[in-house]
């Protein structure tokens, strides 16, 4: 049976967050998709939470893989929706109506505003995305895989690199514009409520001197974009390090919601 969309959910060794993701897909009001769960050999409990679920996931596996983007290829390589959603343990769905509400009218990628919680997972801070997709922002910021759908049929021209393990999402994403001329869209709608604690929030360096090296890979750096958003990012530690936590706190998330 061909779906509409199909929703991409990997895990290692994060059950907790696991029971939130499958809460939230299986109380969607919209039904016509199919669930691909790929586990990355857990030991921690959530094999036990997938069997739990196991009738609504149309396809499991639960083995060692390479790393995030090779446990993402492989739910591609399963998917046989329309459209993919990449919603990973942790990450949930904002309403139980969100898939209904999101799914008509698709272009290649559409893509909307995003949640992402504080590193404790208590507090919620809308990121609004901005309306139009080019190569300058991706020098400036990134796009989450959680909060876009994506034409199927894209990834027939490549799969996720797995020569990095943060951000070959973003080098998905300029590849599209740059090689193929893909239209991304702006959805109105915010998507996902994203795991602030997840590996990519917790390694920062890294995220950063890869964007930097797939940037100089694809001659992307020959403007100062780079070098005036990596000042931005210095001088926001440095004042976080030197104000007191709360007024550090109302700033930064003013800024966000401005954003």
């Amino acid at each position: 049976m061909l779906h509409k969309l199909s929703i991409i959910t990997i895990n290692k060794n994060n059950a907790t967050g696991l029971k939130k993701t499958c809460i939230s897909v299986i109380t969607q009001t919209y039904t016509d998709f199919e669930w691909i769960v790929i586990d990355g050999a857990s030991d921690d409990g959530s094999v036990e939470i997938i069997n739990k679920y196991e009738d609504k996931i149309s396809y499991w596996v639960s083995e060692p893989d390479m790393g995030i983007y090779n446990a993402m290829n492989k739910g591609i390589n399963h998917a046989t929706g329309e459209y993919l959603l990449f919603l990973n343990s942790g990450d949930y769905l904002i309403h139980q109506w969100t898939l209904e509400t999101i799914i008509n009218e698709i272009n290649d990628i559409k893509y909307g505003d995003v949640y992402y919680s504080d590193v404790l997972g208590d507090n919620y801070f809308l990121y609004k995305t901005k309306k139009d997709i080019n190569i300058d922002f991706f020098i400036k910021n990134n796009l989450n895989h959680q909060n876009c759908l994506i034409k199927r049929s894209l990834f027939d021209k490549e799969l996720y690199s797995e020569n990095y393990k943060i951000i070959s999402d973003n080098l998905f994403f300029i590849r599209m514009l740059i090689n193929y001329n893909i239209v991304f869209s702006y959805l109105a709608n915010p998507i996902s409520f994203i795991n602030g604690n997840g590996f990519s929030s917790n390694n920062k360096s890294l995220l950063r001197t890869e964007k930097l090296l797939i940037l100089k890979d694809l001659k992307l750096t020959k403007n100062n974009l780079l070098l005036i958003h990596n000042i931005f990012i210095f001088f926001k530690r440095f004042f976080k390090f030197i104000m007191p936590y709360g007024l550090y706190k109302i700033i930064y998330t003013n800024n966000i919601n401005e954003h």
